[in-house]
This record gives structure tokens, sequence and C-alpha cells, in this order.
């Protein structure tokens, strides 16, 4: 019996010896969402450290976590987001050979994705012909898949795109017909389509320098977050791009980085937005200096909860916080900022954004009583602002050209819709023809056969052969006198041959022919 209890123990220690050696020889990969390499965790770091979201991505490829396809995706996405302008040439490269990829040629959503990225790429370059041409073809693709959200989201890119363009009031009609579409609760994606419409108007208005509008549209996006804190639940979560009930905590991220972009918006507005004047007194002054003024007040509040939430932290949020932070005299903080914004320019700073630092560093300097610094910042501000000035009017024919092609589309639609009203009054004028042509044409026809019987009428009369009366309108003497047989024999030939008339039977046959005519004009017949 011990024999059989100790060769038991035996086998099972070989079983168990054996599982593991196996186990060690299987090269076991962690599951996709316990590691940093995937696509979420790769776009978060790119916010605070683009060259590790690079490495991260590398990673994930040689993992296998995710598929070539996607790994070029997510490259161009990162590129997109780059202020390099070779980055964000190679990610509209890269996604317009993605475009024609055998999983994108018959999947719409993938094509959108795509189109997404080139849109934000464009925009990001300046490139506004293209910027156009990307967000007209989405547009299109919406507007055929049925996609309605998705569509106007799209229409209020090209909102923006007109006001840039130099055609104001259209851009911003098009952005308040946006908004008006996609102003209604109930849907997650909806309420993401709205408040980027909204972001889209207050891009447009800051261009503008119309601030004290952005305010009322800023609130209306913490209205709509609020609503939704609300009634989550009425919420149907019908977006693609946010899938909260998977991951939980992106819908806290969300409306972290919905909320903070809507108080940078009223910190922004508040502090470049004079305070209201009494009737007859001069507007007051937006000097950093003027403490105590009511909008410069509420500017730090929102300033303050702008700085407190998570998306504050991130770089991306520091670059579009440091014009308030200048306009309130918070010039270190503003120059931080700047500082990696140079930094991240990889030398890239023959452009606008780069003029505006330089301008920044000069008011910062002068602020400090720094004058030397502050002149030679403010030079090195005036020559590239030429050179941007000079560049700007190389590309003159460019930026006409686009706006050219955007008129020539509008014009061309009016065209048509001219040429459509034109054809229709052509067939109405053609049938209305028609038809008077075939009016005369009858009326005519009945008129040549009126004429023609009468006229056969009087030559039967002529010829001695007047036509036959009813009975009861015949004349007994007519009637006995053509009863009467012709004459027979010799005599009869003699009697046939015509004879010269005399002037009794002319006048007979005048007053006959005018009686008759007569009498036919009036619908009557006469005897006489």
């Amino acid at each position: 019996m011990k024999q059989v209890v100790h060769l038991i123990i035996i086998c099972v220690a070989l079983l168990v010896f054996g599982s593991c050696g196996g186990g060690r020889s299987v090269r076991l990969l962690p599951h996709v969402g316990d590691t940093p390499y995937q696509q979420d965790s790769i776009l978060m770091a790119y916010a605070v450290n683009p060259d590790r979201a690079l490495t991260l991505l590398d990673s994930a490829l040689l993992l296998g976590n995710i598929s070539d396809y996607r790994g070029q995706f997510i490259r161009a996405r990162i590129y997109s987001m780059s202020l390099a302008e070779q980055h964000q040439d190679s990610a509209i490269l890269i996604c317009t050979a993605l475009l024609s990829h055998d999983s994108v040629r018959h999947e719409p959503a993938e094509q959108e994705n795509i189109l997404d990225v080139l849109i934000v790429a464009c925009r990001a370059k300046h490139d506004n012909e293209q910027y156009l041409h990307w967000a007209t073809q989405k547009a299109e693709l919406c507007r055929k898949q049925g996609e309605e959200t998705e569509r106007w989201r799209t229409e209020a890119d090209i909102g923006l795109l007109m006001t840039q363009l130099g055609q104001v009031n259209e851009g911003l009609s098009k952005l308040d017909e946006a908004i008006s579409h996609l102003d209604a609760p109930g849907s997650i994606d909806r309420m993401d389509a709205f408040i980027v419409a909204v972001k889209r108007k207050i891009n447009a208005l800051n261009r503008l320098h119309r601030y004290s509008e952005v305010t009322a549209l800023a609130q209306r996006i913490l209205d709509r977050l609020d609503h939704y804190e609300s009634h989550a639940k009425d919420y149907a979560e019908d977006s693609y791009r946010l899938s909260w009930s998977d991951n939980p905590s992106d819908r806290d991220r969300y409306l972290d980085f919905s909320r903070a972009q809507a108080w940078g918006f009223l910190a922004q507005s508040y502090s470049l937005t004079p305070d209201p004047s009494p009737a007859g007194t001069p507007p007051r002054s937006l000097s950093p200096k003027g403490e105590g003024s009511a909008n410069r007040e509420l500017a730090k509040k929102y300033l303050a909860l702008f700085d407190q939430s998570g998306y504050g932290q991130t770089f991306s949020a520091r670059r579009m916080i440091a014009p308030t932070q200048m306009a309130l005299g918070m010039y270190d903080e503003a120059l931080t900022t700047y500082d990696e914004v140079e930094h991240r320019m990889a030398g890239d700073t023959l452009n606008d954004e780069y003029a505006v630092i330089l301008r920044s560093r000069a008011i910062a300097a002068h602020a400090k009583g720094h004058t030397a610094e502050a002149y030679d910042w403010q030079t090195r501000y005036a020559h590239l602002s030429k050179a941007v000035s000079d560049s700007l009017h190389k590309s003159e024919a460019h930026e006409y050209a686009v706006r050219y092609h955007l008129q020539e589309e509008q014009l061309k639609t009016q065209e048509a819709e001219a040429a459509s009203r034109l054809k229709s009054f052509m067939i109405a004028g053609s049938l209305l023809l028609l038809v008077v042509a075939v009016a005369v044409s009858v009326y005519y026809y009945r008129q040549k056969r009126i004429i023609s019987e009468k006229n056969r009428a009087l030559v039967r009369m002529i010829n001695g052969t007047p036509p036959a009366l009813p009975d009861d309108d015949e004349d007994p003497g007519s009637a006995s006198t053509a009863a009467q047989p012709l004459p027979k024999g010799p005599s009869s030939t003699t009697s046939m041959q015509p004879s010269a008339p005399s002037a009794y039977t002319l006048r007979s046959l005048c007053s006959v022919r005018t009686s008759f005519i007569v009498s036919a004009s009036t619908g009557t017949r006469s005897t006489t």
C-alpha cells in the first residue's frame, strides 16, 4: 500500500514540474490594458513628452500590441499635433497614403478618422486650400452616410476657414447654423460636436478681436457639461470617439479637458475686455497694472480654475493660456511656456507664432525695466515681422487662389440654381406657346373650312345648281318648275346650248348671290 502511495506522489510531482518547465519556454506578452504600449497611453504621453510618445509607439509595434496600419495612423496623429512643419508634412503624407490602404477603402469610419488628422495638420500648417479640400471631402462623405452630427461638426471647420479667408459674415453664419443643428441634449456624440462647433466660433471671434462675444459662448459649453452630469442617464452613448462605458476614467478626463478649455476662454475674454464704462465716459484701460478691475478679477478667477484642472498642467494648455498670462502681467509664467514652445519648434521660427513670442519677450523686458533687452527683442520682432510679411506677400497669389476657388464654388452653385429656374421658365413658356399655337391652328382651320363651304355654295348657285332646301322652306314656284320634265327630241339638244345672259338674268343672279351671302352671314335662309 505504501508503494502505491509513493508512486502516486511521484507522478503528481512529475506533472507539476513538467508543467512549470513547459511554461518557461513560452513568452507571454502582458495584456494590452496593463501596459503603456497602447494607443491611449501613447497619445496621452504626447501631451507631456512627444519623444516619449514616439518611443512608446515603436515599442508597441515591436510587441505586436498595435498593427502596422494602426501604428502609422497614431504616428500621423502625433505628427499632426507637432509645431514643426516637417512633422506636419509627414502627417499629411502618411494619411494620404493610408487613404488608399485596403482596410480604409471600404470603411467610411476609418476614412473619417484619417480625414480628421488631415484637417488638423493642414490647419496647423495654415494650408487653407488643403484644409478646405479635406474638410469639404469629409462633409460630403458624412452626408452620403447620413451622419448629420459628424457632418455639422465638419461644417463648423469650414465656417472657421471662411472667416480666415475674409468671408467673415458667411463664415460666422455657417458656424451659427452648425451650432443650431447640434444644440440639443440627449446624445454624447452630439454634445461633443456641439462643444467643438462652439470652440470653432470662439477661435474665429478671437482672431477678429471680438473678445466680448466669447463670454456667452464659453458659458454655453459649461452649461452643457453641467446638464450632462445632472442627466447622464438621458444621454445615449453613441460616440465612436468617446467609449465611456468601457473606460469610465475617460469620461472624467473629457469633462476636465472641456471645462478647463471653457475656463481658459473665459479668462482670456475677461483679460482682454475693458470694464463697461458709464455713458459719456471713455472706456477703462486694459493695462496689466489696472488693479481693481472687475473683468481682471474675473479673469484671475477663471485662470485659477484653469490651473487647478488636470488639463491645465499639459503643454498644450500652457500654450493656450500664455496670452492671458501676458495680459494679466504674469510675464514669468508666460515666458516659461514660450521657452518650451520655442524648443519644440525645432528651429522653424519663420512664422507668426514665433513673432508673438518675440513681441511678448519685449513687453516683459520693458515691464521689468530692462530697456536695452526690450529694444533688442523689439528689433528682432520687427525684422521677423517683415520677413513673415514678405513671405505672405509671396504667397498672396496662392491665398487669392484659395479665396477665388471658394467663391467660384459658390458661384457655380448659384449659376446651377439660376439655370434650373431658367430651364423651368423655358419649359413653361414652350408649353404655353404650344397651346396658343394649337388654338390658333384650330381656329384658322375652322375659319378656312367655313369660307370654303361658302365659296362652294356660291359656285353652285352661279352654275345654276343651287343647293336643295328643306321641304318646309321650299318655294312652290321653284319646286314646280324644277319638277317639269325636259323636252325630248332634237329641240332638247338645242335648248342645252349656252346663250349670252340677258341683263335681267345677271341682275337676278346678283340678287340671289347677295341674298345668299347675307343669309349665310346671319344664319337664316332667304327666298329672294
